[in-house]
């Protein structure tokens, strides 16, 4: 995927990574709809639904029309088969650096052991990272038991998660980043290619926001 169309699906999946946006999605996915009955469906309040919608229509995946004293909000399905067909996931091969790294640190979905080489351990995270949704808040005791099940050292895994900025924190809660962290020179030579694994974030993300549509 180029830059260009990286920072497409980029924008596509800030405006999906939010439950009620999808929630929204969801009702237009039936028919289109009036903003006050979005709110009303949903419990929302106006001003609220008003925010999410510019949000969706600003990515290009609802359309809006003025009808009477009412705005009134059509998906765009055309727009989510076009995303759904640019995330598809490409051939992975068998002897890239990253897979020969899960081959020996993974035995089925549990890490056998925390890589100590911090390139190898990157790979690690970012494979972990895929585990969690990128469009909903976890609370601490729930990273943690996320983690357990692939290695005893959650809280090493849970840590290096938020240090590498893969993940952010605020008050205890947790979230997927949705935007590539600033880097200095040795971090950025631990982490290497940055877009490519956040393309594969973002593209697994999106198919997972998208197949949770009606």
């Amino acid at each position: 995927m180029d830059t260009v169309k990286l920072e497409r699906v980029a924008i596509l999946f800030k405006a999906l990574a939010d439950p009620a946006r999808l929630r929204i999605l969801g009702c237009l996915a039936e028919r289109p709809y009036a903003g006050h009955e979005l709110a009303t469906q949903l419990s929302l309040t106006p001003p609220t639904i008003s925010h999410h919608m510019r949000k969706l229509t600003d990515a290009g995946l609802v359309t809006s029309t003025a009808e009477a004293q009412s705005r009134i909000y059509t998906l765009r399905a055309d727009k989510l088969r076009e995303l759904a067909s640019t995330t598809e996931p490409a051939p992975e091969s068998e002897d890239t650096e990253e897979a020969r790294t899960l081959r020996a640190f993974f035995d089925g979905e549990r890490l056998k052991q925390i890589p100590a080489q911090r390139k190898k351990r990157v790979i690690v995270l970012r494979h972990l990272l895929m585990r969690f949704a990128s469009d909903r808040d976890y609370r601490e005791q729930e990273v943690n038991d996320i983690l357990k099940a692939a290695n005893e050292d959650y809280a090493t895994l849970r840590r290096e998660l938020v240090d590498y900025g893969f993940m952010t924190r605020d008050k205890g809660i947790y979230r997927v980043a949705t935007e590539l962290p600033a880097r200095g020179a040795t971090v950025a030579q631990e982490v290497g290619n940055e877009a490519a694994w956040f393309e594969e974030l973002l593209a697994n993300a999106t198919r997972r926001a998208i197949s949770g549509l009606p």
